[in-house]
């Protein structure tokens, strides 16, 4: 989620923590993967083993889930990483 009024990403909040403003969701924003894990044991209905990304972004970091571990820059869409092209 991104604040409409000064631009801070943040997860599973109402408002934003730094301004008090309105959450909007994000389709897809570039950052660098700074750290990634693999989780071998998950959630129901999920995949049997993915990774899970630290990923910098301009105004914040967000994490997201991807079935190959990446490096670098990455895009990420809707909780995803996506490989940057």
């Amino acid at each position: 989620m991104k604040c409409s009024k000064c631009g801070y990403v943040t997860l599973g909040r109402i408002k934003c923590p730094k301004c008090g403003g309105e959450l909007a969701d994000i389709e897809e924003i570039e950052g660098k993967v700074l750290f990634s894990w693999i989780l071998n044991v998950t959630p129901e209905n999920l995949e049997e083993k993915y990774y899970l990304s630290l990923v910098e972004i301009k105004n914040g970091k967000v994490l997201c889930k991807s079935l190959e571990r990446y490096e670098g820059k990455v895009k990420v869409r809707n909780g995803e990483c996506i490989k940057y092209v």
